[in-house]
């Protein structure tokens, strides 16, 4: 397969180039750009085309949220976001020859940040991403360094544990979701959680309860973390019980570095999130 050249039409299309719009500065290493093509490598697979709901346009809207956490203009993908709103999108697909996708397959995810903005309450990214649902002025992360740390999680930056190694995610969302996956990406292999737990609809959690004193949903221990990538980063998609996670309007996520009793540990680790992300639909 050849590569594309920005500002080069493909040979054969008798395209001419329009123009090019400056997006955001880019303050992303090298090593980070890749890592976050790798991501977006597995989230926009061939197989995962769709004309109205998954097209080249929504890539690059991923690409610019994930590197910049800024979008593109919203007129570039404008007749495919009117079509997918009105819910035309079977005729838009027939008219350019395309099948629609099949049913029942499961949210073609990957790792990264919740950075995306300007989302309607009801609305998810065309990725699945769930961050536009979030309620971010009542959220919170427990046992977290830094000001306002739940801001930080929305633009996709790292939040480390400030004592133990611990965090818990209290994130409300603006309507019922269903939770499909959770993909979180560590800073590096020696400061991932070993131990996900993640609770549906729990409101009043605190930290005790999260580390054991109450029964989560779902737990993942050990979590299967990726090989570090270029930078040391490593990623993990943890693939909910979908059923377990309908109608949710709350969730809470309790992340550890367990010692050898199970407990979060006390020895001086801390625990670091790098990106967090959640996939579904309303």
């Amino acid at each position: 397969m050849s590569l594309q050249r920005p500002k080069v039409p493909p040979p054969g299309t008798g395209w001419t180039f329009y123009q090019s719009v400056d997006v955001a500065p880019l303050q992303k290493s090298r090593g980070e750009v890749e890592t976050i093509l790798r991501d977006l490598k597995v989230e926009f697979s061939s197989g995962s085309y769709d004309l109205v709901s998954k097209n080249c346009n929504h890539f690059s809207e991923a690409m610019c949220q994930r590197i910049c956490s800024k979008s593109i203009p919203s007129w570039v993908n404008a007749a495919a976001s009117v079509g997918n709103s009105l819910g035309i999108g079977g005729l838009i697909r027939n008219a350019m020859g395309q099948a629609a996708p099949s049913a029942g397959g499961k949210a073609d995810v990957g790792a990264g940040g919740l950075a995306s903005t300007g989302m309607m309450s009801g609305s998810v990214g065309a990725d699945g991403d769930l961050s536009g649902e979030v309620d971010w002025g009542q959220a919170g992360v427990g046992n977290a360094q830094g000001d306002d740390p739940a801001n930080v999680v929305r633009s996709g930056g790292p939040v480390t544990s400030e004592d133990d190694a611990e965090l818990l995610f209290e994130l409300p969302f603006r309507s019922l979701v269903k939770l499909q996956a959770l993909h979180l990406t560590a800073a590096s292999a020696d400061e991932a959680p070993t131990c996900v737990r993640l609770f549906a609809n729990e409101r009043n959690l605190v930290m005790t309860d999260a580390a054991g004193e109450v029964a989560p949903t779902q737990e993942f221990s050990p979590v299967a973390w990726s090989e570090p990538g270029p930078d040391g980063s490593v990623t993990a998609a943890l693939d909910v019980k979908f059923l377990k996670f309908q109608n949710l309007g709350y969730l809470a996520v309790y992340v550890c570095r367990q010692d050898e009793d199970g407990l979060a540990s006390q020895d001086g680790d801390k625990v670091c999130i790098q990106r967090f992300r959640l996939a579904g639909k309303v």
